[in-house]
């Protein structure tokens, strides 16, 4: 059965916040609405205002819908988009992450070094990049397997390598392999790849290093003719959206994403409300929101986090410092979206996770919240943020999340 949220209507002043039954049923429609996915657009589609603040310190990449990876500017937030079939994803949101590794398409270039039986080219204009440009890599390999990398000091952690490739023809075989550069070569990351005439991003990711200078290599090429573009070494067990480099190291900063002041207060109910969120994430690490109403400090807030230590979706209200209630969801999958909802009112708390009730409470006295962050360090994508000014009825919590 296909369940939509209730369709929206001009916002209602109300006086006190009116709990009588006309008011009550008024305010079943969402007074935040933000649809990410479907709008392409941080404005909420329930009064048509721009009420997020949207900041990152830097540019960042995304995938824009013809599948082509496009840059944002500083502070410009990015929409995301399913590179094989177009869908709209919604906005990406990620930490803050650095590429390690120089002139990342550039490959004919020094630090890259080539392998035996391999000639690199820069700059060839026989395939377009996955940006749509002339600066992919050509990597010739004849009369044996060839190979090419990179080499990069990093710091004890996982690691994450990713890069571009395609071939002129048929498929080619080869594998990314992240390896210590000295005496004993010690290889942490080993990633077997079939390379077709259409471009894929292939990733490896580490098992824990030293400190040390380990090599991102291309390796095990077979004969035949390959592109390569937009290679990365980054710190984290997932790669992020791409960085590019050219004579040095660069970081693209956290995106940052939240509603305050007037325009957090004229939707948000202080004794009441339910909060609806649909997306994705796309590593298993940390601590990441989905939302966090708060008062600016740890000591007032109600929210929705993914919970590294029990891989599972988790719902808190904490008030004056004190836990009112924790409940713990199920277990997403990674990059496949999800839809929650938690509503919150005094002794009267619920938490829905795929349209099964998670936990409830009977003893919640609800913070006075003046804000709301959205999806801080989540790496991954947000379909839609919605907002009642009511706590709605767990059915109503699981109709709205089904799967």
């Amino acid at each position: 059965m296909s369940i939509v949220i209730p369709s929206l209507r001009a916002a209602v002043a109300v006086p006190g916040w009116a709990k009588n039954e006309l008011w009550r049923k008024a305010l079943t429609v969402p007074s935040l609405d933000l649809r990410f996915a479907e709008n392409k657009s941080l404005t909420d589609a329930t009064t048509g205002a721009s009420l997020v603040t949207f900041t990152r310190a830097s540019s960042g990449t995304f995938v824009g819908s013809d599948g082509l990876l496009q840059s944002a500017t500083t502070n410009e937030a990015r929409f995301d988009h399913n590179p094989t079939t177009g869908e709209s994803l919604g906005l990406l949101v990620e930490e803050a992450r650095t590429n390690l590794l120089l002139r990342s398409e550039a490959m004919a270039t020094s630090p890259w070094f080539p392998g035996s039986n391999t000639t690199l080219t820069n700059n060839t204009g026989e395939v377009l990049d996955p940006a749509g440009g002339s600066t992919a890599t050509k990597v010739l390999v004849s009369g044996g397997l060839g190979a090419f990398g990179q080499g990069a000091t990093i710091t004890a952690a996982i690691y994450t390598g990713s890069i571009w490739l395609r071939c002129s023809t048929g498929t080619i075989s080869a594998s990314l392999i992240i390896y210590l550069a000295g005496s004993p070569f010690t290889n942490i990351g080993t990633a077997n790849v079939t390379i077709t005439t259409s471009w894929q991003r292939f990733t490896v990711v580490t098992s824990t290093a030293t400190a040390a200078v380990y090599n991102l290599q291309i390796n095990n090429i077979a004969v035949g003719t390959v592109y390569a573009w937009g290679a990365q070494l980054e710190a984290g067990a997932s790669p992020t959206s791409y960085i590019p480099t050219t004579t040095a190291t660069a970081t693209r900063a956290a995106d940052v994403a939240s509603i305050t002041g007037t325009s957090f207060s004229s939707w948000y109910n202080q004794t009441e409300g339910t909060a609806y969120w649909e997306g994705s994430r796309a590593t298993t690490t940390g601590f990441p929101d989905r939302f966090r109403f708060n008062d600016g400090t740890n000591a007032n807030r109600w929210f929705s986090y993914w919970d590294a230590a029990s891989s599972s979706s988790t719902f808190e209200v904490i008030t004056g410092s004190v836990s009112q209630v924790q409940i713990y969801g199920g277990a997403p999958t990674l990059n496949v979206p999800i839809k929650t909802a938690f509503g919150v009112a005094a002794n009267n708390t619920s938490a829905v996770y795929a349209a099964t009730i998670q936990g409830t409470d009977t003893s919640v006295t609800v913070p006075t919240i003046s804000q709301v962050t959205i999806g801080t360090a989540l790496t991954g994508t947000i379909r839609r943020l919605t907002y009642w000014p009511v706590r709605l009825p767990n059915p109503t919590l699981q109709a709205i999340t089904q799967p």
